[in-house]
This record gives structure tokens, sequence and C-alpha cells, in this order.
């Protein structure tokens, strides 16, 4: 003799879980039925002949539950049977045909309103929270009298396990996506800085030549549109502030003395360098050869004592 059983469990979801990642957990059929503690086996495979025609085009998959009939595994044994699954909206139905009779019909939908969003009307008798999210499943359930209240209290037992582990998932995700974000954020806010010169590299002026390094900044009185140079100097200078006010020498080298220092790699990419600076180049007068007209030794361990003539020294012991 069947006796049919409804009865409805709401859980309230914890603040920081999103609607889209509920609802995408509810979607994900295999994450589902893995989350359910009772399930040791399952494959997808065809809709049995004995599915109606509304539930021949769900999808269908063929599960083994391993069920304790005595409490402390004193009797135990799996069962196998078939479910079909469909997506709605906002959560999922499913239909589980077993042996012995035993049809379960549930529904699993999102409720709720999260911060800033219009509050919903809460039903009446169910214990739902007026704020923040909450998971609601409904059961119909049919089957023997004499299983029912074993049935019901395994079937509660093993989703209340489900929906904590669905919860910890939501977390999980959750922290995943934020992550990503943060990650994201950061790659866009480095390439914009690349892009535009700020903070990662030199930004050309409009000249080609390169803009002192971050931590260098134009003097007040001394900018690209006030250039000087000092006498004597073929090129134009201008000169920056570093963070302690003193003046530094911008990167086109102003002088000889600089340019030489830099590295050859820089002189070579700054092609303004050589076509719109003229670097000073001092002329090093040649001096004339000058002739040495001392004495001359030949041999350093000896040490001369008379000079015979302008240029020639002789030994001690050569004399006379």
């Amino acid at each position: 003799m069947s006796k049919r059983t409804v009865y409805t469990s709401i859980t309230a979801l914890p603040a920081g879980i999103s609607r889209e990642t509920v609802v995408e957990t509810l979607h994900d059929h295999l994450e589902m039925i893995d989350l359910n503690p009772l399930v040791i086996k399952r494959f997808q495979c065809r809709p049995p002949s004995f599915a109606s025609a509304e539930e021949y085009h769900c999808i269908w998959y063929q599960l083994t539950d391993k069920v304790q009939y005595l409490p402390g595994g004193l009797a135990q044994g799996n069962v196998t049977f078939h479910v079909c699954f469909h997506d709605l909206f906002n959560g999922l139905q499913t239909h589980v045909y077993a042996p012995l009779g035993l049809d379960i019909k549930e529904k699993w939908s999102l409720g709720g309103s999260l911060p800033g969003e219009p509050r919903e009307p809460v039903e009446m008798g169910l214990g739902a929270p007026r704020e923040g999210l909450y998971l609601r499943e409904d059961v119909d359930m049919r089957c023997n009298f004499m299983t029912t209240t074993f049935v019901k209290r395994t079937l509660k037992k093993a989703h209340e396990k489900l929906v904590q582990r669905m919860i910890e998932r939501a977390h999980i995700k959750e922290n995943k996506n934020y992550n990503d974000k943060l990650r994201s954020s950061a790659g866009s806010t480095y390439s914009a800085s690349v892009s535009d010169g700020g903070g990662y590299g030199n930004r050309p002026f409009s000249d080609g030549s390169m803009a002192p390094p971050p931590l260098l900044s134009p003097s007040e009185d001394d900018t690209a549109s006030s250039v000087s140079g000092p006498p004597g100097y073929g090129s134009p200078r201008m000169t920056y502030q570093s963070m302690d006010g003193k003046p530094l020498l911008s990167p086109t080298f102003s002088n000889y003395d600089s340019a030489c220092q830099a590295p050859k790699a820089f002189r070579a990419s700054n092609q303004s360098f050589n076509s719109q600076y003229e670097v000073y180049q001092p002329s090093i007068p040649e001096l004339p050869a000058q002739h040495y007209t001392g004495p001359r030794i030949t041999n350093p361990d000896t040490y001369p004592t008379k000079a015979t003539e302008a240029g020639d020294m002789r030994p001690a012991e050569l004399e006379g």
C-alpha cells in the first residue's frame, strides 16, 4: 500500500554567496550527484522505457546508492535506480524511480533577496528568512507505508549533508572568482601604466626624447618649454629634481661627460640623441714632441758617475 509524503526544507545561505553561483551549482548535475553522500556510482544513460513524454527529453542518469538499513552498518546494501534532471530558471527538478515502488519528485529553488534588491514576500509557515538568500527543497514522495519513515529520515539526513557541501563549494567558487577579478584588474592597471609610461617606464616627449625616470620630476623653472644651456656647450640642457629636491640631468645627457657614461644600448635606442642634440666634444691640442737631452741609463743596475758627452753615460768601472 503506497503512502504519499510531502515536506519542504529551508536552508538559509550565508552572506558572500551570489545568486549566480548557487544556480550554477544546481544546474551542474554531476556535481549535485557527487555531493550526495549516498551515491557511490553514476553514469548518464538513455531515457528508460517507462519515461513519460514530458520527461523523455530530460537528462537521465543511472545511480547506485549505498543504504544502511540498520544503525551501525549492521545491515546495508546497494540500490540502483533511474533519475531525470530538468533545469529551471532559478533551480532544478528531479524525478527518482527507485525499486519497490519508491517515487520521489524534488524541486530545488533559490529564494530571498540580497541587500539592495526588492524584498520578496515570504511564504507563511516555512520559516524562510526575510533577508538574504535561502535554498528551498520541495519533496513529493510515494512509497510503501511501512518504509515511509525510514526513507524520509534517510533522505533528509543525506540532503542536509548535500546542502552543507554545496554551501562550502559555493564559498570556494566565490573566492576563486574574487581572486580572478583581482588578478585581471591588476593586469589591466599594469598594462595601462606601461602604455602611458606612468610608474613603469619613461614616457617619450613629442620630439622623441625620453622623459626622466618615475622618481624624477621637472623643476618649476626649468622645463621642456624653457631650455637653456651653459656657455660653451652646443646642446640644450634640461634639469630635473629628484625626491630630495636636488637637480639632476635628464636622460638626454646635455653634457659630454654624462653622454659618455650612458650605456651604449640607451644611446643607440635614443634616435633623437644624435639627430637633434649636438654633443659637445672638446678639442684636445696635440703637444709637440719633446726630446730628452739628459743622460741615458743603458744598464739600470749600475749608476753613472760622469757624462762623457751629452746623452751618453758610461759606468764608472769603464772609465780610463
